[in-house]
C-alpha cells in the first residue's frame, strides 16, 4: 500500500469531518488491495449516510469476488442498516457474490441463513441452487419459505421434483410453492398443478387463497389442455375467484396464440371482470369481450377507455369492426362520460375519417349527416372545460367529422384565447393535413399580438407558403397553391 493510500485510510477511518471521510472513500476507488477492502467494509459503518454513500459507490467500482467476500460477514451484524447495506451491495455484486454467500446458508443463526437465501433469490443464479436444495428441509419455517421463493426466482428445473415433496409434507409451503413453480414452467409442473387444481375442485372446501395461487400459476405455464380443465370446471368457481379465472384463460389464449371461443355464458361474467379493480384483469376482460359484438358489451368497452394506455389499444383496436359504434360512442359522450372522454373523441375522429373516405359505407353501416353533427356538437362542447392538452385533439377531431364547420368554429374560439394559447393553438393547427386548419392559422397574421402575429407567420412559412404571398387580398389563392 502506497503512502497515498494510506494517508486516504487514514482520513476515512479517523477523521472527524464527514466530508473529508466522504473525498477519501471516493479517491480509494479503484483501489483493490485486500487491506484497502477491509477497510472499506469496515468504514460501512460510518454514521453519516453521505460517507455510508460513498464507500457503497467505491466498493462496486471496484467489485468482484474480494469485494464481496469483503463485506459479507456485515449480514451477520446486530446492526440493521449495516447488514441491509451489506445485503444491496451483493446483491448488486451479482455472481461475485454467490459464493461468498453459500458458507452463510449453513449458519446456524436462522435469521443469517434466510437473509443469505433471500439474496442469492434476487441474484438468481443458478450456480448456488445445489446449496439451496438442502434448506427445503431446514427446521425452520422462514428459512424454508424463503428457499421455496429463491428457488423459485432462480427458475431451476432440478429444484422441481425436490418443492413437489415440499408441497406434500409442509402445508404451510403450499402456497409459496405454488407460486414458486408456477414460475419454473415445465410439462411436469403443468401437470402437477392441474391435478391439484382438479383435486381441489372435487374436494370442494378449498381456501380461496389456494385456489387464487392455482389458477395464477396455470396462468402462467398452461395450455390448451389446461384452458380444457378450467373451462370444464368454470361453474365450480364463484365471485371473486371467477374473474381471475377468465383473466388466467384469456393469458392462456393470447400466450399459446389460440381462438376465442369463450361461451355466451361468460359474456356477463367478462363484462363483471370489466369493472374489476385489478387493471389486468381488466385488460383480460376486454380481450375476452372481442368475440361479442351486440351494442351493450361495445358501449361497456368504450367506457373503460382511459384506464390504461395499454386497455385504450385494445379497444381502440377492434372499435372499427364493431356494429354502430360510431352512434353508441356519441351516445357516451352525450350522457357526459367522463373517464375515457378524450379517448372516446379520438375514437370518433378516426372513424369519421375512415368513414369520409370510405364511399361505400363504413364498414358494412352508415353514418349518417345527423349523427356527424351529433359528434361535432359534443366534441365543440368539450372544447370549453378541456385543458391545453386536449385542444390539439378536439381541434384534429372536429377537422376529421367536418372540415369546414371545424375551421369556424376553431376560429371564433381561438379569438377568446389569451396570447400564449393562441401561440399553442397555431403551432398545433399547422400539424394537421387539412387546408382548412391553415386558413385558421392565416386569420391571425393581424393579430393584435405581434408574438401571435409571429406565430401565424412562421407556421404558413413552414407549411410553405410565402411571406409576400400572406396578404389580406391573396391569402386565400396563397394557402390553395401552398397545400395542393
Amino acid at each position: 500500500m502506497d503512502e497515498k493510500t494510506k494517508n486516504l485510510v487514514c482520513l476515512l477511518l479517523t477523521d472527524s469531518d464527514p466530508d473529508v471521510r466522504r473525498r477519501a472513500a471516493e479517491d480509494l476507488s479503484g483501489c483493490d488491495d485486500r487491506n484497502v477492502l477491509a477497510v472499506l467494509s469496515t468504514a460501512l459503518e460510518d454514521e453519516n449516510r453521505g460517507v455510508e454513500d460513498a464507500i457503497s459507490r467505491t466498493l462496486l467500482s471496484i467489485g468482484g469476488v474480494a469485494t464481496a467476500r469483503a463485506i459479507v460477514h456485515h449480514i451477520g451484524d446486530e446492526n440493521i442498516t449495516s447488514r441491509n447495506l451489506a445485503a444491496k451491495l451483493l446483491v448488486q455484486l451479482r455472481e461475485a457474490s454467490v459464493h461468498a454467500l453459500v458458507p452463510y446458508l449453513r449458519d446456524v443463526d436462522k435469521d443469517i441463513r434466510k437473509l443469505a437465501v433471500d439474496i442469492l433469490g434476487e441474484i438468481k443464479s443458478k450456480e448456488p441452487i445445489y446449496y439451496l436444495l438442502p434448506l427445503l428441509r431446514d427446521p425452520d419455517q422462514n428459512v424454508l419459505v424463503a428457499t421455496i421463493e429463491a428457488i423459485g426466482n432462480i427458475g431451476s428445473r432440478e429444484a422441481v421434483k425436490p418443492i413437489f415433496n415440499t408441497f406434500e409434507h409442509y402445508p404451510f409451503t403450499r402456497i409459496i410453492a405454488i407460486e414458486a413453480l408456477g414460475k419454473i414452467g415445465g410439462d411436469s409442473v403443468r401437470e402437477y398443478l392441474e391435478g391439484k387444481y382438479r383435486d381441489a375442485i372435487n374436494a370442494g372446501n378449498a381456501e380461496e387463497i389456494y385456489l387464487f395461487a392455482l389458477l395464477d400459476a396455470l396462468g402462467i405455464v398452461g395450455d390448451a389442455d389446461t384452458l380444457e380443465v378450467l373451462l370444464a370446471n368454470y361453474e365450480a368457481i364463484k365471485d371473486p375467484l371467477r374473474d381471475v379465472l377468465l383473466h388466467e384463460a384469456v393469458l392462456i389464449i393470447e400466450r399459446c396464440n389460440l381462438e376465442y371461443q369463450l361461451d355466451d355464458k361468460m359474456r356477463n361474467d367478462l363484462l363483471h371482470a370489466l369493472h374489476n379493480d385489478n387493471h389486468q384483469i381488466q385488460l383480460s376482460a376486454a380481450k375476452g369481450l372481442i368475440q361479442f359484438k351486440d351494442p351493450v358489451v361495445t358501449k361497456e368497452l368504450l367506457l373503460s377507455l382511459g384506464i390504461s394506455e395499454e386497455m385504450d389499444c385494445v379497444i381502440v383496436a377492434q372499435m372499427p369492426v364493431r356494429p354502430r359504434v360510431f352512434q353508441i360512442a356519441v351516445e357516451c359522450l352525450e350522457a357526459e362520460v367522463t373517464c375515457g372522454k378524450i379517448q372516446i373523441m379520438m375514437l370518433l375522429g378516426k372513424l369519421a375519417s375512415e368513414f369520409v373516405r370510405s364511399l361505400k359505407g363504413f364498414r358494412g353501416y352508415r353514418i349518417d349527416d345527423s349523427e356527424l353533427e351529433r359528434a361535432f356538437d359534443i366534441t365543440s362542447e368539450a372544447w370549453y372545460e378541456a385543458n391545453q392538452e386536449d385542444w390539439e385533439i378536439i381541434a384534429d377531431t372536429l377537422f376529421r367529422i367536418d372540415c369546414d364547420r371545424a375551421a369556424i368554429f376553431l376560429q371564433s374560439a381561438m379569438v377568446d384565447m389569451d396570447p400564449w394559447s393562441r401561440v399553442h393553438m397555431i403551432e398545433q393547427l399547422v400539424t394537421m393535413p387539412t387546408r382548412r386548419a391553415l386558413e385558421c392559422i392565416a386569420r391571425f397574421v393581424e393579430d393584435e399580438n405581434e408574438m401571435v402575429r409571429e406565430a401565424a407567420l412562421m407556421a404558413l412559412q413552414a407549411a410553405g407558403i410565402p411571406v409576400e404571398a400572406i396578404t389580406p387580398t391573396n391569402r386565400n389563392e396563397s394557402l390553395d397553391r401552398g397545400t395542393t
